[in-house]
């Protein structure tokens, strides 16, 4: 075996994937169900499978193009192409212009002019802050253990939007007045956990207002890899709004 290749390709695949909407969509299955094992198989397989087609596909390119020489070529050409890409993009920012709203809308007017992941990023922080505070205050080792691993979650969705905003995200989606009047109130994503009679049904309201803002998100962006982050963080905040009402319901 060449073990140059395999750890260098191994790395290259692993890096590639952390943060990814694989991860959120397999974090996401994993959170709503107690069979882990299962969780990591299939995932595994449609790595592998996924995998498999595109070592296929290079094995075909390879046959056409029989000589690696140019391969690696056009390969590097595309990294360069890229990077340079990537540089202008950090360097010489695109204006974003937004249209001043033509007519009084409801309580989002403070939507327009925000971008998505930097306006996610604060909701999710906010949200696992108020979860770790919650479980602290509970005596309730059932209900503890629920809002610790809500938490837990909703920190991973943040550090998720915190590395889309460092890979320059924010300047890809601005919330548009369109997708303003789709959005729920912004007051109704900030989780609020200083009312602890309450708290279960704040939560509830919480993660049904953030899994509309995601669908939104989902159903407006026109950026594939976005779409589909959005929508696996939809599904994600549904499962945490389930078991929510689970736990209220005991």
């Amino acid at each position: 075996m060449n073990w140059a290749l395999f750890g260098s390709t191994f790395m290259l695949i692993f890096l590639a994937e952390l943060g990814d909407k694989t991860q959120l969509a397999v974090m996401s299955q994993s959170a709503a169900s107690s069979a882990k094992w299962t969780v990591f198989t299939a995932g595994a397989l449609a790595l592998i499978t996924s995998t498999a087609f595109g070592v296929l596909a290079g094995d075909l390119l390879r046959r056409f193009v029989p000589d690696e020489r140019y391969i690696k070529c056009a390969g590097g050409v595309l990294f360069l192409i890229f990077g340079v890409l990537m540089l202008r993009e950090a360097f010489f920012p695109r204006r974003q212009v937004v249209a001043a709203p033509t007519r009084e809308i409801s309580a989002i007017t403070d939507w327009v002019g925000s971008f998505v992941i930097q306006q996610a990023a604060i909701f999710e922080q906010t949200a696992f802050e108020d979860y770790e505070t919650l479980a602290a205050r509970s005596l309730d080792p059932e209900e503890k253990a629920v809002f610790e691993r809500l938490a837990l979650e909703e920190r991973w969705h943040h550090e998720a939007m915190m590395g889309a905003l460092a890979a320059g995200a924010e300047r890809d989606l601005p919330i548009t007045q369109e997708m303003a009047d789709a959005l729920p109130a912004v007051a109704d994503l900030m989780q609020d956990a200083s009312e602890a009679s309450k708290a279960v049904e704040h939560a509830i309201e919480h993660e049904r207002a953030m899994a509309q803002f995601y669908r939104t998100l989902a159903e407006k962006s026109t950026i594939p890899r976005l779409r589909e982050t959005f929508a696996a963080l939809a599904v994600a905040e549904e499962n945490h709004a389930r078991r929510l009402m689970a736990l209220r319901k005991k």
